[in-house]
């Protein structure tokens, strides 16, 4: 049941014009109602975070001119988005975006979203004997610590010698001290960005990238500033220079190991010059590695770290601060993840006093065990996930013909170029069928990508080909292309694999 008893106060407007702009190429060509359409395109812009809850909507009149469509168009979407939840309207007051509230059940998905096939997380489950062993670590090593506070701003010694260790052995000599510990990937950029980035600030990345990287930019109200990666290619690093010597962001931020979401892998010459660059130009660096262990065909240079130039003295010299994690590499629930700097993290430790005090001391611990003993699980999920990708390669030359995937060397999804341009009316549909899929329009930190998806490959290959076989359909839907023919034997996708 939805609540409706819960009043929303708008966060802000949006205008029609801005408005049709994120929603992009919305309109049906197939024999769905044009309302339905648009109510379904709506919804996605509030699902996946384009346009925020709380955001008040035009008018009916003034939305149906600037999409230039009937006023019943219009109206008739809203009364959809109110019938299932996502919009809230009052007498004289514009309508606003919401979200349905529920309670989920536990320890699993068992509600409304029980049977989707769920595209639009690029996370793995957990690697069960590893977390066993780790929370058995954690028990028997909590005795010692509870008859202290339990408070460790700076994190767990022993899980900051863990990662140090962990730095060292990739080429990076790196102390414990080095190390803040922080309740995830996404903590650690929030607080580097509670540190350097004021209201206005530009701060330049690649697009696409992380969805939830242009959240945290948009919290801290950070002017993004783009650079395109090459679909194969990758980092242009001369156009890189160039926009940081125009623009003069106050960061970079950068996801050099099987970027999420391409899967692509800057070499050691990129990271050599990106080092450069920070030095050159006196602009610290982001680089988020949480995706450093997931190397499917080839493994992950050093850390852009250790390239930077520091011979030359303190004004010349590169300012790399790595962010880590172990909700790629272990599993998300442990929600563990860290900063590394050159010197000390004190300035990091003093912000995160505003959002909390320290990390749960058992999951430090667990997280402690399992990246301590990485390599008894990872060769086997590394191979899984190869198995997995080739299997999802495979659905999308069968169900997507015309798409075309990045040809990324790791990580945990694909980026699929759509033969058209219809990627959220794709996603709304999808939804229709079962499946929730994340339009490219989330990926870009100034919109567009309506031409592209991302399709993780973490889930069993039996899922991912079912779900990708409907978001052909879907696809197929929305943009009026003709279902495939059938393909004939010998594509290594056997049919008992479709449910």
């Amino acid at each position: 049941m939805w609540n409706t008893g819960l009043v929303i106060t708008p966060t802000g407007a949006i205008g029609a014009a801005a408005l049709a702009r994120h929603l992009g190429a919305w309109r049906p060509d197939g024999p769905r109602p044009g309302y339905q359409a648009l109510a379904d395109a709506l919804r996605m812009l509030v699902l996946d975070g384009r346009v925020p809850v709380g955001t008040a909507l035009p008018s009916e009149r003034t939305l149906a001119q600037a999409l230039n469509v009937s006023r019943t168009t219009v109206a008739a979407a809203y009364a959809a988005l109110r019938d299932g939840g996502h919009l809230q309207s009052r007498q004289g007051a514009r309508s606003v975006l919401t979200l349905p509230v529920q309670v989920p059940p536990e320890p699993i998905d068992l509600g409304a979203e029980a049977d989707m096939i769920k595209l639009n997380i690029a996370a793995p489950t957990a690697p069960e004997q590893i977390v066993h062993d780790g929370f058995r670590h954690a028990l028997e090593c909590a005795p010692g610590y509870l008859a202290g506070t339990g408070l460790y701003p700076n994190g767990l010694r022993a899980l900051a010698e863990t990662i140090a260790e962990r730095y060292t052995a990739r080429g990076l000599p790196t102390t414990p001290d080095q190390i803040l510990v922080t309740s995830g990937a996404q903590h650690a950029l929030r607080l580097v960005l509670d540190v350097h980035v004021a209201p206005g600030d530009r701060v330049l990345l690649e697009q696409p990238t992380h969805h939830g990287t242009i959240l945290a930019l948009a919290r801290h109200r950070a002017r993004p500033v783009t650079v395109g990666l090459h679909p194969t290619y990758g980092w242009d690093l001369d156009q890189l220079e160039s926009v940081v010597r125009l623009q003069q962001p106050r960061l970079i931020f950068a996801i050099p190991d099987f970027h999420n979401p391409t899967g692509l892998l800057l070499d050691e010459a990129g990271r050599l010059r990106l080092a450069e660059i920070s030095a050159r130009h006196r602009v610290p660096v982001i680089v988020d590695e949480t995706m450093v262990e997931l190397g499917l065909d080839v493994s992950a240079p050093p850390p852009v770290a250790a390239f930077a130039p520091s011979a030359r003295g303190p004004r010349h010299r590169s300012q790399i601060i790595t962010l880590g994690s172990a909700s790629k590499t272990v599993w998300p629930g442990l929600r563990v993840g860290w900063i590394r700097v050159d010197g000390r993290p004190d300035a990091y430790a003093l912000a995160r006093y505003e959002s909390d005090l320290g990390g749960a001391v058992v999951e430090q611990f667990a997280a402690q065990y399992a990246l301590a003993n990485l390599d008894a699980f990872l060769p086997a999920r590394r191979a899984v996930l190869r198995a997995q990708r080739a299997a999802a390669l495979r659905a999308i030359g069968r169900h997507l013909p015309g798409a075309v995937p990045v040809r990324g060397v790791g990580g945990l999804c694909l980026w699929v170029a759509l033969p058209r341009p219809v990627a959220t009316a794709t996603a709304a549909a999808a939804a229709e069928l079962g499946v929730r899929l994340i339009p490219g329009g989330s990926f870009g930190p100034l919109g567009g990508f309506d031409g592209h998806i991302r399709i993780p490959y973490t889930l069993d290959a039996q899922t991912l080909v079912r779900g990708i076989e409907l978001v052909g359909r879907a696809y197929r839907a929305v943009s009026g292309v003709d279902a495939p023919a059938p393909v004939p034997g010998g594509d290594g996708l056997p049919d008992r694999l479709v449910v």
